[in-house]
């Protein structure tokens, strides 16, 4: 029996709030991208542009409460591990070396599972270095259907 495996296309808004020593910037994109919905997951791929460089990223939404979010591109890489409560070991890799981080998710609020592959998720989130605050994050994704 082959393993179930679904994929279609979409448009994502996504808006993320960054907010570093007191200062506050906001991205906003809206993106073509594709959802692959699979035994044990649902998966949104899409591509971020911005300032001339092109990053792949990917969600995978395991559950409603377990967030996956990979992006790269040739200068960076970042994989992040969102659970409410929980703070998971990460590493951000750019061309000038590895820094280890932490991920510590603060508030997580999602309506997009595998039986819905459409909605908003809400993820706010702190980035640790050595139990030092790098940033505190927001973002909010939506999938329209």
């Amino acid at each position: 029996m082959q393993p179930m495996r679904k994929t279609w296309s979409t448009t994502i808004s996504l808006s993320t709030k960054i907010t570093q020593d007191d200062q506050v910037e906001t991205f906003n994109f809206e993106e073509a991208g594709k959802l692959t919905l699979t035994t044990n997951a649902l998966y949104l791929r899409y591509t971020e542009h911005q300032q001339g460089v092109a990053t792949p990223v990917t969600f995978k939404i395991a559950q409603s409460d377990d967030i996956s979010l990979h992006r790269h591109n040739d200068f960076t890489d970042v994989q992040l591990h969102f659970v409410p409560g929980q703070e998971f070991q990460s590493h951000y890799v750019t061309s000038q070396g590895n820094i280890p981080i932490a991920v510590r998710t603060d508030q997580l609020s999602n309506e997009i599972t595998s039986d819905h592959p459409y909605g908003e998720l809400v993820v706010a989130y702190t980035l640790l270095n050595n139990h030092a605050v790098i940033g505190q994050y927001q973002l909010t994704l939506n999938i329209q259907s």
